[in-house]
């Protein structure tokens, strides 16, 4: 072969690798964000998983609906919801007790979720007194020695369409002769409920017409020292699911 051919051949050789490099290089340069070489980790699909959720919606509750006559609520794995037990001066039967099918406890551990859809109140105040809603919570009856007596200071919420949610605290520079307080000088939770505009402590209720709404939120103890700290991370936590929960409620045959 001449020397001619050779460096044809030799030529043709030299296209033929930067073609090979060209495509290589093009393939790498198409993986790359902006060319960098840092590559993508943890990548969210949003056609897939429908995009992130936006922090102002409603969380979704999962878990077992909670129904009967008069309600329907979801109960998230944790909760355990129990039919409330009512005491009566008699009944034929000579029972002293009944079930309220009008009204639920939700509970996880020392947290208290209680609703009643039909709860009446005997006070002949507009929206009714705070005693009629908070009286036989624990952690209310430990805070407020004598009844009917509203203690500690209160704190407003938004919680879901037009409720807003109430929180309790006490210290002790609230104390006296009808409130207990903590006597380590923290500032602690006792009470929370939910309440819509103009409604008071009941709600959806109009005198001589229908029942109201009440939602409440409590804790099982009776040592004040030993209650959830104002705005610790467990409280706010409690709160929020017990929030959610709330939302989750169907009121059947109003």
């Amino acid at each position: 072969m001449d020397k001619q051919n050779n460096w044809a051949v030799a030529g043709g050789m030299v296209v033929i690798v930067g073609v090979i490099i060209a495509i290589v290089l093009m393939t790498r340069t198409s993986l790359e964000p902006d060319g960098k070489g840092d590559y993508p980790t943890n990548v969210v699909d949003e056609t897939t998983t429908g995009g992130a959720v936006k922090e102002d919606q409603q969380p979704e509750v999962t878990g077992t609906v909670y129904e009967n006559a008069k309600l329907s609520i979801t109960v998230p794995v944790g909760w355990t919801a129990s039919e409330v037990i009512t005491n009566v001066d008699s009944k034929s039967d000579g029972a002293t007790t009944k079930l309220n099918p009008s009204a639920v406890n939700i509970t996880n551990g020392k947290w208290i979720l209680y609703i009643n859809v039909d709860a009446s109140q005997a006070s002949g105040v507009e929206g009714g007194r705070f005693a009629e809603i908070a009286m036989g919570a624990p952690s209310v009856d430990a805070v407020v020695t004598v009844q009917p007596n509203e203690c500690g200071q209160t704190t407003r919420t938004p919680a879901f369409d037009n409720y807003t949610r109430v929180d309790y605290t006490i210290n002790y520079s609230l104390a006296n002769d009808v409130c207990k307080a903590p006597t380590n000088r923290t500032t602690v939770w006792f009470f929370s409920y939910l309440t819509s505009p103009g409604n008071g402590y009941f709600n959806d209720y109009v005198p001589g017409q229908n029942p109201g709404l009440v939602v409440t939120m409590a804790y099982n103890d009776t040592v004040v020292n030993d209650f959830p700290v104002a705005e610790s991370d467990e409280l706010t936590v409690a709160l929020k699911e017990m929030t959610d929960i709330a939302s989750t409620l169907k009121v059947k045959n109003r």
